[in-house]
């Protein structure tokens, strides 16, 4: 029955994405944290649902993040109850393996050349690095309390973490292997973002309405933009200009503009938008809606809803596929 309201669910959806042609074929990747699963949605061609392949599989304990490969061939998923990374192929999406880490992996990005991925360790307070071809842990760096969401500044050299409820963002040098700053306040920061020329990091907060704006060659905090709700996930379209700004609080997607940091949009979602995830064009937008069960996606050029599709229980995190 889950299976089959699920499928149902998602074939009453008429959406359009112009951005993909016959010959391609994308996947969304969505865990459902409650329910132990990960939702697969595949299609070659979005404008016709009949043609859209739907199905879910049972996975470890309390999966929270998976991320892609830029070139598409392994998918990794954070099992946030089982301490341990999942390994799959994404070419038929079966189990390749598990890498234990330490205690309560959560959220996980891919190095700028793919050779690690690295993993937000909650409650052990790491941050771990894996080596992606050997399948193997090779460094646990100590941060601090809660680090949360990462991601790889513009030049590579340097990790932004969320820090939670420490309200910093962890600084870690990626080669050196070390933390080596703490940026704040910032009111339960969660979620950083590098503006395109790399100047600056933006950051949520479930804390505040305010969303930071930290300038990376002094690493200070430079501004704050109130944006009237509180901000959790974070992602820019590929020429810089629109940062989507997801809010559990007000169950929406704020469209913020980069250059004069004005609000362009608000965007009413499904109920609490955990994350916001753009495909590799830009043209659409997904938020995982965890209280509603729910993906909404986005037309970034309408700016709105143009789909609201049904999946398992808690939905935390997706990975797009689209090559």
């Amino acid at each position: 029955m889950f299976r089959k309201n699920l499928i149902s669910g998602f074939l009453v959806a008429v959406f359009f994405f112009t951005g993909l042609t016959y010959a391609q074929a994308a996947k969304l990747y969505v865990t459902n944290i409650s329910d132990n699963s990960l939702s697969i949605i595949e299609a070659k061609d979005w404008e016709k649902p009949t043609t859209w392949k739907f199905r879910t599989i049972l996975v470890g304990k309390m999966p929270h993040v998976p991320a892609i490969s830029p070139d598409g061939k392994r998918l990794f998923v954070t099992m946030a109850g089982a301490d341990e990374v999942w390994v799959f192929d994404p070419a038929n999406d079966t189990l390749v393996k598990k890498i234990a880490l330490g205690i309560k992996p959560s959220h996980i990005v891919y190095s700028p050349d793919s050779k690690n991925v690295y993993v937000s360790l909650e409650t052990s307070q790491e941050l771990a690095i894996i080596d992606v071809a050997a399948g193997s842990v090779v460094a646990k760096i100590p941060v601090g309390l809660e680090p949360h969401v990462a991601a790889v500044a513009t030049d590579g050299n340097l990790i932004y973490m969320g820090g939670g409820p420490g309200n910093v963002v962890f600084v870690i040098d990626r080669e050196k292997r070390q933390l080596v700053d703490k940026i704040g306040p910032i009111p339960v920061a969660h979620v950083p973002a590098f503006s395109a020329n790399g100047n600056t990091a933006y950051v949520s907060s479930r804390g505040s309405n305010d969303l930071t704006l930290i300038d990376t060659q002094t690493r200070k905090v430079a501004t704050k933009i109130d944006l009237g709700f509180n901000s959790h996930g974070l992602a820019l379209s590929p020429d810089g200009r629109l940062l989507y700004v997801s809010s559990e609080g007000a169950d929406l997607v704020g469209v913020l503009d980069t250059q004069t940091h004005q609000l362009v949009a608000k965007i009413p979602v499904g109920t609490f938008p955990h994350l916001v995830k753009l495909n590799r064009d830009g043209r659409y937008a997904f938020t995982t809606n965890m209280k509603a069960n729910t993906i909404s996606v986005i037309d970034t050029v309408k700016r709105a809803v143009v789909a609201s599709l049904k999946v398992g229980n808690g939905p935390g995190g997706i990975a797009i596929s689209d090559r």
